[in-house]
């Protein structure tokens, strides 16, 4: 160490050229970010927990409400459950209400599609308004057959007055009496929804409605609402287990489309996003759920 003029020692800066101690400071860092990201990503699987809690916890309160409401403020339940006439297996079949001479010719092994609705739903509306044209032109075309579920999981939503349950037995009404009115019924209901959380239409309301598109002597059937006990069971029944024709799926939203049996889970304001999942269904049909590639000869020849 060299001396300055005065005979002090002059100090020397402090430098760290110590290798050892980078790569110290440089693995503590990286061990904070490490865990800085390992948080971020607890932090965002306790959102996505909650906010699946969260929606698991509505669903359950919407439809203990719905029923609460119904068995309770009304008790329709008491009532004789009358069976609405010219349904297939429960559900309305588009075709077998079609005029004998209009009926399509169908394919050899159509694709089934089942259309889950609650008339207070808006996403209902959404699947009548965006997916149904094309489903009606495949059925058409005689590629698919297309059937209606209505339910009535919205009952609670509607101040009291069970628009879901009396609208969905008002379709009934027609589907009974007057069966070829009903694309026209089903598609005024579903696309000129009541909003949301009001009383909905009225009775006499509902029956206007349905006279006005093309309905037939169907006014009594709605304002008595002969079906409403009906359409209380068959949601029941709905809730109570997997849907017919399918392998595991159950009723878990107010609108769902099943296609084959398994349910679309893609944009309902997407026709295309739609047309494109049930190609696949039909090659998924069409190579019996088994990708060629994974058969036999297909087996990597290295073995």
């Amino acid at each position: 160490m060299q001396s300055a003029p005065d005979g002090h020692e002059e100090a020397q800066p402090m430098t760290n050229d110590d290798p050892s101690t980078t790569e110290a400071d440089s693995a503590r860092r990286d061990a904070v970010r490490a865990k800085a990201k390992s948080v971020k990503a607890r932090i965002a699987r306790r959102k996505y927990a909650r906010r699946a809690a969260i929606t698991i916890v509505i669903v359950a309160a919407v439809v203990a409400a719905g029923w609460w409401v119904w068995r309770s403020v009304e008790p329709e339940l008491a009532r004789e459950v009358v069976v609405p006439e010219n349904l297939t297996d429960g559900a309305i079949d588009v075709i077998s209400l079609m005029p004998e001479d209009e009926r399509p010719e169908l394919a050899e092994d159509p694709i089934a599609i089942d259309v889950y609705v609650d008339y207070m739903s808006p996403e209902a509306g959404t699947i009548e308004t965006s997916l149904a044209p094309s489903m009606y032109e495949l059925v058409a075309d005689g590629v698919v057959t297309l059937a209606y579920h209505p339910v009535s999981l919205l009952s609670g939503e509607s101040n009291g007055t069970q628009y879901s349950t009396r609208a969905a037995g008002a379709v009934l009404c027609v589907v009974t009496e007057s069966p070829e009115a009903f694309r026209d019924v089903n598609s005024e209901l579903l696309t000129n929804q009541p909003a949301e959380a009001s009383d909905g239409f009225t009775d006499a309301e509902l029956a206007e409605k349905a006279a006005d598109a093309g309905a037939e002597g169907v006014s009594d059937c709605i304002e008595n609402r002969t079906f409403a006990p009906w359409v209380s069971d068959a949601t029941a029944q709905l809730l109570d287990g997997d849907l017919e024709g399918t392998d595991g799926v159950q009723l878990t939203s107010d609108a769902m489309v099943l296609v084959d049996g398994l349910p679309y889970e893609g944009a309902l304001d997407n026709a295309a996003e739609f047309s494109q999942f049930l190609l696949t269904v039909q090659s998924e049909q069409y190579y019996g759920g088994t990708d060629p590639s994974t058969e036999p000869d297909a087996e990597d020849d290295s073995e």
